[in-house]
């Protein structure tokens, strides 16, 4: 209803921030939603005009707005620019938790609802199949599940369960292998990061997920976890420390995958030696660059690889685009994700690169989708394909 609306926000100290939208319009043209629709109502800006006008009548919200809240990648891009500081991030995500509380979730949101209270992962599988991603490299992981180490990498649902993106944590472990690291994967173990509810807005319901982690991982011995998603990396580093506390995670290094590459630079343990003469353009993922302010790792490492000419698209670092992936949009409405990726990938190729290239799953279906069904020269590499092909070992 529209006042428990208001009383939601409320408790978030967010109850005034329809209100101090100055309406400028800065937020409507960097928003990926707004771009694909033309429609202001879409806009950041469109949307707090009318849950200004919901609260204020105490009316509940319609179906109509609810599907427009979800048409949104959640790219952060219209906080970035907000003139007037809203927190709008943290304001969409409380709006999605109170259509969730109307039972107004998109069917998709349902499903991966049920999906991780059923079996721990969004896609509702056993999770005995968690590692099917390993299979590949069956002789390098064998004797790494759920064992004592210090070091543990995280792969995630979409890594874990989505054959097309197993690449990505084989890189990662041949890598580990090439470094001779002692590390571990939680196999069964590892649950679903609680992303899915952080981006629904149902912050308590990853709480159980979350304990279950830090406990599992601190039996373990384990100190750094690495992780090739964004998403993920920012449910451990951020969220859990926002629903738990920071003593929760105190003593833990999370690291996304190019800032352990880049550790293991500084430490001289990687050293790039065969030229790799590409040309790549590099798309920052939102939830590791806007949402947590990552932006140098990746680019310190690939400017460490001979060969290597890094271009930077026109709307880089806090100003890059979305690619469309994020905030549920590929299952709420994979057309709009699409159509954004593919202006995303239009403009990687005015770069004149030949790969464009990031490191997060949700990036690397969204591209492979946009590309999929366009004719264009480039072609999308997650940069733990490119570091493993620098250093040979693919």
């Amino acid at each position: 209803m529209g006042n428990d609306l208001f009383e939601a926000l409320k408790k978030e100290t967010l109850d005034i921030e329809p209100t101090v939208c100055a309406r400028c319009g800065y937020c409507t043209f960097v928003c990926p939603a707004y771009l694909d629709t033309l429609w202001d109502s879409q806009s950041p800006r469109g949307k707090l005009y009318q849950l200004k006008s919901l609260i204020k009548e105490g009316k509940p919200i319609p179906a109509d707005f609810a599907d427009r809240i979800f048409k949104c990648t959640l790219c952060g891009a219209c906080q970035d620019i907000c003139q007037t500081n809203i927190p709008l991030l943290r304001f969409w995500q409380l709006i999605r938790n109170e259509i969730g509380n109307l039972d107004e979730w998109p069917e998709t949101v349902k499903f991966l609802d049920q999906s991780i209270e059923n079996s721990h992962n969004i896609m509702d599988l056993d999770q005995s199949d968690r590692t099917i991603w390993t299979d590949m490299i069956d002789d390098l992981v064998e004797d790494r599940i759920d064992v004592e180490a210090e070091v543990a990498y995280f792969a995630g649902c979409n890594i874990s369960f989505k054959g097309t993106l197993a690449k990505l944590g084989e890189n990662t472990i041949k890598i580990f292998n090439h470094l001779g690291l002692d590390f571990t994967i939680l196999g069964e173990e590892e649950y679903c990061c609680g992303n899915p509810y952080f981006v629904a807005g149902e912050f308590e319901k990853a709480r159980e997920t979350a304990e279950h982690h830090l406990s599992k991982l601190r039996k373990l011995g384990v100190k750094t976890v690495v992780f090739n998603c964004p998403g993920c990396h920012r449910a451990f580093s951020e969220e859990y420390e926002h629903l738990l506390g920071h003593a929760a995670i105190e003593g833990f290094e999370f690291l996304s995958f190019s800032q352990f590459i880049l550790k293991k630079i500084q430490e001289g343990k990687i050293k790039f030696t065969k030229p790799y003469n590409h040309k790549v353009a590099w798309h920052d993922p939102c939830e590791l660059g806007r949402h947590q302010n990552i932006y140098d790792p990746a680019r310190e490492v690939l400017k460490a690889i001979p060969g290597l000419e890094l271009k930077e698209l026109k709307h880089n670092r806090n100003k890059a685009d979305c690619c469309g992936g994020g905030g549920l949009l590929k299952g709420t409405n994979p057309l709009m994700s699409i159509r954004i990726s593919q202006r995303r990938l239009k403009a990687a190729e005015k770069t004149g690169a030949e790969f464009l290239a990031s490191e997060c799953p949700s990036c690397t279906m969204s591209f492979n989708d946009g590309l999929e069904s366009m004719e264009s020269e480039i072609v999308f590499k997650d940069l733990s394909e490119i570091v493993t092909e620098a250093l040979g070992l693919e």
